[in-house]
């Protein structure tokens, strides 16, 4: 994704401070000797306030969320990124392998559309993903990105999971998808909607799951049940409450995850 820019001075994990943005991407990580060993996966993780005013600060989240969608799904890239439309604020957390999201860093620090929060930059090796799904966008009154899943969850909260069909159009499948995915990750971070989309760009099936307040899902489920792009599987509708979140954004989810947990319990 490339988004946004500065002269940045990365912290560790372990808090030693980095040099430049190119310096950092060219960094090795050294283990005990002279031996040099790559971790299995690397996350990054900053603050950024975007430049100009709101309405066009917006706008250029979308354009790049559209853009990030793809991009970060095709290398494997997880996290999320959390945007305070009011504050003109960022928060995004990246993962992937090293290389990857070394090279992905360096396209963030060339992008002007933003000025970071120096301070807040951390990089850190990792052995697992702390978002295996894929790359979506966080409920914005999360706030600053210090606040967990269990802040959302003070309110009544529903689940609601199913299986569509894109149908037959002038658009292919495929083309539909990349048109609904960019809208829908920042309408349901702004309404306070999390889950996952599932897509099989072979069969143009789409497997969903929805988690907010019931008036939240069940307006938008509105919305959904009659869009004559797709056809829903009627019996594989499933709602259900539950007392916290199980997402922590809304996101498309990686080619990897084929099935999980209510997959195999609802098919």
């Amino acid at each position: 994704m490339a988004f946004f820019a500065s002269r940045l001075r990365p912290r560790l994990a372990s808090g030693v401070l980095a040099g430049s943005c190119a310096a950092l991407c060219g960094q090795q990580w050294h283990s005990k000797g002279s031996r040099c060993e790559v971790p299995a996966l690397t996350r990054i993780s900053y603050t950024s306030t975007m430049r100009g005013d709101a309405n066009k600060a917006s706008q250029q989240i979308e354009d790049i969320v559209a853009k990030s969608v793809k991009s970060n799904l095709s290398c494997q890239v997880s996290g999320h990124m959390c945007y305070d439309a009011k504050l003109k604020h960022v928060w995004q957390v990246l993962e992937g392998s090293p290389e990857v999201v070394e090279r992905l860093w360096t396209s963030i620090c060339q992008d002007e559309r933003h000025v970071v929060d120096e301070d807040t930059v951390t990089m850190e090796k990792v052995d697992s993903r702390n978002f295996p799904v894929g790359w979506g966008m966080r409920c914005s009154s999360f706030g600053q990105g210090s606040s967990t899943c269990e802040d959302c969850a003070k309110s009544q909260l529903m689940q609601l999971m199913y299986k569509s069909v894109i149908n037959d159009a002038q658009d292919s499948a495929k083309g539909i998808v990349d048109q609904v995915v960019p809208k829908a990750m920042v309408k349901n971070s702004q309404n306070g909607i999390t889950g996952w989309m599932l897509y099989n760009d072979r069969t143009s099936v789409v497997y969903q799951v929805l988690e907010g307040s019931p008036e939240s899902i069940e307006r938008l489920w509105e919305r959904i049940s009659n869009d004559p792009r797709h056809t829903v599987v009627q019996d594989s509708i499933r709602r259900r409450a539950i007392p916290q979140r199980e997402f922590a954004n809304w996101s498309m989810a990686m080619n990897e995850v084929e099935r999980t947990a209510w997959m195999e319990q609802a098919y």
